[in-house]
């Protein structure tokens, strides 16, 4: 009787070990992982919602992409992508065939660019949407000199100029706002790759398109790693405001033809206003054509707000920012200058780099957003996208 007690005493505490050392681990692992909007991902994608990616057994990888298209959510554009030396397998889905690496692209947006040239494929771009949605300085030059044709976007798009560059591949960007662009392509023979960054909810799994990007041109393992450099760098980030007790209220956009437009404003940079410890005050509300908000639900919001990041991009101080709107002059955070705009760092030929090259670095933006809600929890930090609006001339004078 002793015997069997004490081996069910010793069972229960090896059970009790167990359980201990599997609580350790589990907790050891999770704590620092920010869990994405919905579930996590099988394979390799653990934020981005908008692809998945998977390595079949014939060596072969399907990529499937799911964006929005009018009112229906959800619909599938599938790619089968096949090495060049290898032959095309036989596959029953609906997925269009693209042979890898890819050679020649066209890009729509400076961030799709800055991926590529992150995964060192830059000399596969044959051609850009054009000066006004691709910023950078090498970009310009070359289209200066007629080494990269300009090819236009959405409506605008030259299909003649598409049809002599015939690329591998065109990446277009996808938003929510339907379009005929991508069947109108394709009747032409040309190829678009289906690019959602921007719909993403996490900041991460904004960035997590650089696998999309990096499976066409065989880079998986190098998109991989600095994908997961920067996602530590971020998860070190939200640290700093754990033990946060106030969230400051925030606001972004800018006054805009009678209405107010929170353009730039997508859904994983409100998540990161969120993950900085800022309390966004136009969350819940119900955007018009995806962008545009009440005027007056959002200068009520302004009378209220603590800070407001995001102004309109041409505005460096606060004298421009009443030039264009002289009610912003009622604004609390106006007048306790507490105002940010997004345009601190530039190319050379004055295009803001937030959007091409900020993106790729959601750590850096992030801890650019804590120092401005929270300047006590990282007080050694230097802005690097963001500006802190100072006046130009007394704000009394520009108000009275």
């Amino acid at each position: 009787m002793s015997r069997s007690r004490s081996g069910v005493a010793a069972l229960m505490v090896l059970l009790l070990v167990v359980v201990l050392y599997c609580s350790s681990c589990a907790g050891e692992g999770d704590k620092n992982i920010v869990e994405p909007e919905g579930d996590r991902h099988s394979g390799n994608v653990f934020y981005a919602e908008r692809f998945s990616t998977t390595r079949l057994d014939d060596g072969s990888t399907l990529l499937q992409v799911k964006v929005p298209e009018g009112e229906k959510i959800g619909i599938e554009y599938a790619y089968l992508l096949v090495p060049d030396d290898m032959d095309v397998p036989e596959y029953s889905g609906d997925a269009r065939v693209i042979r890898t690496p890819l050679k020649s692209v066209t890009c729509e947006n400076g961030f799709q660019v800055t991926l590529i040239g992150m995964l060192d494929s830059f000399d596969a771009v044959k051609g850009v949407s054009g000066k006004r949605r691709v910023g950078q300085d090498r970009v310009h030059r070359m289209i200066d000199k007629g080494e990269l044709a300009t090819i236009g976007f959405m409506r605008g798009l030259n299909m003649e100029t598409m049809l002599k560059l015939d690329p591998d591949l065109s990446f277009v960007n996808v938003s929510s706002v339907s379009s005929d662009l991508f069947e109108e392509m394709m009747a032409y023979g040309l190829k678009p790759g289906f690019f959602c960054a921007s719909l993403e909810k996490h900041p991460l799994g904004a960035l997590e398109w650089i696998k999309f990007v990096g499976a066409f041109f065989e880079k998986d393992s190098l998109a991989a790693a600095i994908f997961e450099g920067r996602e530590q760098a971020y998860l070190d980030a939200l640290k700093a405001v754990r033990d946060i007790d106030r969230k400051p209220s925030v606001i972004a956009g800018y006054s805009r033809k009678g209405a107010w437009s929170t353009m730039g404003s997508s859904r994983w940079f409100v998540s990161m206003l969120e993950h900085a410890g800022g309390d966004y005050l136009f969350k819940g509300q119900k955007l018009d054509r995806g962008h545009i908000l009440s005027h007056e639900v959002a200068m009520d919001a302004g009378m209220q707000a603590d800070f407001w990041v995001n102004t309109h991009f041409r505005v460096t101080d606060l004298d421009g920012l009443l030039q264009e709107d002289e009610r912003y002059g009622l604004f609390r955070c106006f007048r306790n200058r507490t105002v940010y705009n997004n345009n601190n760092y530039r190319f050379d030929n004055g295009r803001n780099r937030f959007w091409d090259e900020g993106m790729t670095e959601p750590h850096l933006l992030l801890e650019d957003l804590i120092s401005i809600f929270h300047p006590d929890l990282l007080p050694d930090h230097t802005l690097k996208y963001y500006r802190h609006l100072q006046k130009s001339v007394p704000v009394s004078e520009k108000t009275q």
